[in-house]
């Protein structure tokens, strides 16, 4: 592993090692390059490469790409730093890019891009737990171990490792933001799948923050959706209309509209409202 290198921050890939021609900067043929393949982040939101295309189309690469020799094969590289600068050079056409080639052995690679993009946080929670437990197991590293290599408190990998034994669902929504760090600890504690779920569905439903629901799971009441100010006003139109109580309340991500209905002539009365005829009148005219 590159521990000295790491521990100095990532600055320290661009420095040249020694008198060798690493470090120099060269025009690599993108076609050359592929991506690291213990690269953590998966996903890259369109609007960061649209701004990455911006600014390489006027001002260039302000900072050259680093690569690695593929161990595997006589010529071709592993992308190491540097994946949005190449994918927004790739999308404006670009043949050729500056990178610096460094000697960097194949097993550093997972480590070089998750301090990469922790420095630039870059990474959703569930990306950052999958690529320290990646680390755990491929480098036999205990946790205390890791949080020293990468200088992190141990408390904060246990916490992100933690959320691993989290529904696939709510992993999902972990990574796209809808939930968070604090969220996942909380849910963590709730130890009933279906109350988990429940409470899961509050957060959405209800925007709830960490504080409110540490709140409500204290009181073990589950917070009422509001009914909207159009849905009031509504509701009062329609009892006024159809002469009988109309309501309009909140059911998970939807709303339900309720009318009281007295007796089968009360019924025919609210059909005609309506303009329509009850099927049971439509067969006794048959």
């Amino acid at each position: 592993m590159a521990k000295n290198s790491l521990g100095r921050g990532l600055d320290s890939l661009f420095e040249p090692e020694g008198p060798s021609h690493e470090g120099d900067i060269l025009m690599i043929p993108v076609t050359d390059i592929q991506g690291n393949p213990y690269q953590p982040r998966k996903t890259f939101r369109e609007e960061e490469l649209l701004e990455m295309m911006d600014s390489l189309a006027n001002h260039g690469i302000l900072q050259p790409i680093i690569l690695t020799k593929i161990p595997s094969r006589g010529e071709g590289y592993f992308l190491v730093a540097g994946e949005r600068r190449y994918r927004a050079a790739c999308r404006l056409g670009w043949e050729t890019i500056p990178g610096i080639v460094k000697d960097i052995p194949e097993t550093s690679l997972l480590e070089i891009a998750l301090v990469e993009n922790l420095q630039r946080s870059d990474l959703n929670p569930v990306e950052i737990a999958v690529g320290l437990n990646q680390l755990i197991e491929e480098c036999t590293w205990t946790q205390e171990q890791l949080a020293k290599h990468l200088g992190m408190k141990r408390s904060t990998i246990a916490n992100y490792l933690r959320i691993l034994a989290l529904p696939i669902e709510t992993l999902g929504l972990l990574e796209t933001g809808e939930l968070n760090m604090g969220h996942a600890k909380i849910l963590l504690g709730i130890k009933d799948p279906q109350m988990q779920k429940k409470w899961e569905n509050s957060i959405i439903e209800e925007g709830l923050s960490v504080r409110s629901l540490e709140k409500n799971i204290g009181k073990k009441t589950f917070p009422k959706k509001a009914v909207p100010e159009w849905a009031v006003s509504s509701q009062e139109t329609l009892t006024s209309s159809f002469g009988r109580a109309v309501r309009i309340k909140p059911v998970k991500k939807a709303f339900q509209i309720t009318v009281d209905i007295q007796d089968e002539k009360d019924l025919n009365d609210f059909l005609g409202r309506l303009g329509l005829t009850p099927d049971y009148e439509s067969e006794r005219s048959e």
